[in-house]
């Protein structure tokens, strides 16, 4: 995938700002040029769930460089960190270490959290009761209406991915209908999660309308209406102000 090709198109094209979401401690140097040129880029750092143990350094070197990272002014947020239990690629433990670390991260610098969550809505859950003050949003939300009750009841945010338009997720479309106005988000998920009209397709932000447009109409709200909330929301999440879609990679 080109990314600055899509990114020249989709700032071209009216995206007035973009969260470029991080899967691990690598590439940063290079990501960060990208925030050179195109101002309107901001980035989070983080590592994924799916990641933690397959670095070359041990856990506590490798977060130490995370922690370096986010102090960068380009950095919004932290993450992507959560929980992971579909896959067995990380041992469950490894994962809740690195989540609480995240999550401390984000709170010690007042820098919003990015949470994955596959298959472990009750530990996600858990964690966040647990933890000490924070802020951000639970991205690509595949689960149900308890779980997304349970995230805004802890502060965050739900965002919601192409996956809402598929046939088989009416849990998700349940959950989409239900979250408060002030607490909804819309994403990419680039380069997965094509909503259902390009799916098929390498995902990226300018299919971001099928998905806004799904939403509109399961929550019978007026699209434009619901796409000048959209970003209010992600400005006042992220600090960044303009048409701010999310970017992550899995």
């Amino acid at each position: 995938m080109d990314v600055r090709r899509l990114l020249n198109e989709a700032f071209e094209g009216g995206l007035a700002a973009a969260v470029e979401v991080a899967v691990d401690e690598h590439d940063f140097s290079r990501r960060l040029a990208l925030t050179s040129e195109f101002s309107r880029l901001k980035l989070t750092v983080g590592i994924h769930p799916l990641r933690v143990s397959s670095g070359d350094s041990g856990w506590d070197e490798r977060f130490e460089l995370i922690r370096e990272q986010a102090a960068a002014p380009e950095v919004a947020g932290i993450g992507e960190t959560g929980l992971d239990f579909f896959r067995d690629d990380s041992p469950p433990v490894l994962q809740e270490r690195a989540f609480r670390d995240h999550l401390e991260l984000s709170a010690s610098l007042k820098k919003p959290v990015v949470i994955h969550n596959r298959a472990a809505d009750e530990r996600i859950l858990a964690i966040l009761r647990s933890s000490p003050g924070h802020s951000g949003v639970l991205h690509c939300f595949s689960s149900d209406w308890k779980t997304a009750r349970g995230v805004i009841e802890a502060g965050f945010y739900v965002s919601f991915a192409g996956n809402l338009t598929y046939k088989k997720s009416d849990a998700i479309r349940e959950a989409a209908a239900r979250v408060p106005l002030d607490r909804l988000l819309i994403e990419t998920d680039s380069p997965y999660l094509s909503p259902q009209a390009v799916r098929g397709r390498n995902n990226h932000p300018g299919h971001i309308g099928f998905t806004l447009e799904y939403l509109a109409e399961i929550r019978n709200e007026d699209i434009e209406g619901l796409a000048l909330n959209l970003i209010e929301n992600a400005g006042r999440l992220f600090g960044v102000q303009g048409d701010l879609q999310v970017r992550c990679r899995s």
